[in-house]
């Protein structure tokens, strides 16, 4: 029974049928149902995390959601990895929250769920907001990826298409310069990088202003090419295509570097400062911004040729609307909310028109079905160095956002590194795209052998990796084992116990665990033929083994892989 808190209305389900029931909430505020406190072991959220704690009553896990934050949906996970209970809402743009908490106050062995939906125009307006509440007893990721399927079915036109560059290994920038690019030195990481098989490029922060790094946003505007950097940026243009690279530019959507010119000019059309960030937000409530930071776009796609944009800090937009400038004569919309929502439905209107191909890079924390509908290309949130952040948020932006090409966050590594740490770094980010921001022509040979031996395996499975049945199991051990699984194959990694059950089809296993083996268990008592390969591909072993009732331990190295035919 779900009831409206401030009206005290009951509401009845509009469809219950599988065990799944839709709601039609009727407005603003807070609606609460509780479920039995039964199997409940771990929750899930879209950016949670590491966390999938299971909270009392005075902090809940909670899924905050808006256009430019988040998604609204929930899960409860029960100890097998199966659904308890999934909740999501069908509006992925109006501010939401979704909470879930122990409620021992009650003495009734119950979980305490709520969903908060904040007045706005959508609401003030009466549109539908629908509820979906998923008690089947089933593997959760298929719960949770059926609820972000059920999200993105309310999108009108439907989801944006995914050109093929959008899916290929991708250069970037960023750890590797920060915003100290050097367009000669650029040239020669891309030769080498084309000749590895990377086919996207991106130029990140830094090539807008001359001189060091300042480590915040304060020269971010004007936009025009640093020539300290880019001498003739045409020309390094060219040269990026002519290695057979598509490139992507970087831009900060929201800001006005303090420092710019453009934060003098347009100070009566700035939403609020950051002094965090040393720039001011844009006001994209008014028209002529929105087509000032459009016209800029479309500048740099003329003049230079460029096939896509990493764009940034969407998410500065999501702020209290207190702090906003009041709404004002020459405005044509009051919520900046909404103005997000306009703003990147203009860019990506007016750039897909002259380029379907024309890529868009988001990451997280902007992640709901309603913003994703504008990119192509989806990465975590940044984590250098730190992989099992990032095997966790490939997972969570797998699970949700299927469809889009979900990228890592670029790859760091120390010139010191073992080969096993790197290799350890590209196993955790298997089901993605991979990004990669080390300097190439820098690293040592072992360092460019263990990627180069990478991205073509990669390259070789990329349609299973990202578009195969993709599970995620043990949330609560932060995905421990991670598959992707066709009708004829499966590739699985192991980052946790040495441990796997055959799956009867050839296979593909990853040992990133701290053993030198990997033990097989399951099968029918066929005999099947393996073979071994380290961190460099190279062939250390095979033979043929029988596999019944008895386990198989095979020597299978660290950051090598056994492979089943």
């Amino acid at each position: 029974m779900i009831t409206h808190e401030e009206s005290k209305k009951t509401l009845t389900p509009v469809s219950a049928e599988n065990g799944i029931e839709i709601y039609r909430l009727t407005g603003a505020g807070t609606y609460r149902w509780t479920e039995e406190l039964r199997d409940v072991f771990y929750s899930w959220t879209p950016l949670g995390g590491r966390d999938h704690s299971i909270r009392q009553w005075w902090f809940p896990n909670a899924a905050e959601a808006m256009y430019q934050f988040g998604s609204p949906l929930i899960a409860t996970v029960d100890p097998e990895d199966r659904n308890c209970v999934t909740a999501a809402l069908s509006d992925t743009v109006s501010r939401s929250k979704l909470t879930v908490s122990v409620d021992d106050l009650s003495q009734k062995d119950e979980i305490l769920f709520s969903v908060r939906i904040e007045e706005s125009s959508r609401v003030k307006r009466g549109e539908e907001v629908l509820l979906r509440i998923d008690r089947r007893k089933i593997d959760y990721c298929r719960a949770i990826s059926e609820a972000g399927e059920w999200m993105r079915s309310f999108l009108p036109g439907g989801q944006v298409r995914v050109p093929d560059n959008a899916e290929l290994p991708l250069y970037s920038s960023w750890y590797n310069f920060h915003q100290e690019p050097d367009g000669q030195l650029l040239k020669k990481e891309l030769e080498l990088a084309a000749q590895m098989g990377f086919r996207t490029f991106i130029l990140d922060d830094g090539w807008q202003f001359e001189g060091k790094n300042t480590g915040d946003y304060y020269k971010c505007g004007d936009w025009s090419v640093a020539r300290d950097k880019f001498p003739d940026f045409k020309r390094f243009c060219d040269k990026v295509h002519s290695f057979g690279i598509k490139m992507l530019l970087w831009f900060p959507v929201p800001f006005a570097g303090y420092a710019t010119e453009d934060y003098r000019r347009l100070k009566d059309k700035i939403a609020y400062n950051s002094d965090a960030f040393r720039a001011g937000v844009l006001d994209i409530r008014y028209p002529e911004v929105r087509a000032y930071i459009i016209g800029i776009y479309e500048r740099f796609v003329k003049e230079y040729g460029i096939d896509g944009l990493k764009l940034d800090f969407i998410d500065a937009f999501r702020t209290d609307p207190a702090n906003v400038a009041p709404f004002a004569e020459g405005m044509d919309v009051e919520d900046l909310d909404d103005a997000a929502v306009i703003l990147m439905d203009e860019i990506y209107a007016k750039l897909t028109a002259a380029d379907p191909d024309f890529l868009f890079e988001f990451r997280q924390c902007y992640i709901g079905a309603a913003i994703v509908n504008r990119c192509n290309m989806l990465r975590v949130a940044d984590c250098a160095a730190d992989s099992a952040t990032n095997r966790v948020g490939i997972a969570a932006l797998r699970l949700v956002n299927g469809g889009t090409a979900i990228h890592s966050d670029m790859l760091l590594w120390g010139k010191r590194e073992s080969p096993l740490n790197c290799a350890r770094q590209l196993m955790n980010i298997m089901f993605s795209v991979p990004q990669i921001s080390v300097r190439l022509t820098e690293i040592d040979a072992a360092q460019l052998a263990v990627l180069d031996n990478y991205i073509k395996y990669w390259t070789a499975n990329r349609d299973l990796l990202l578009h195969g049945r993709f599970r995620a199991i043990h949330p609560d051990a932060n995905y421990t084992v991670m598959s992707s699984e066709s009708d004829n194959k499966k590739i699985t990694v192991l980052s946790g116990e040495p441990l796997f059950e055959a799956c009867g089809k050839t296979e593909d296993v990853f040992n990133n665990t701290s053993c030198d083996y990997i033990v097989c268990a399951g099968g029918t008592g066929d005999p099947f033929e393996y073979e071994i390969y380290d961190l460099y591909g190279h062939l250390t072993g095979s033979g043929t083994a029988l596999l019944g009732a008895q386990a198989l331990k095979l020597d299978v190295p660290k950051g090598g892989r056994l492979s089943i035919r």
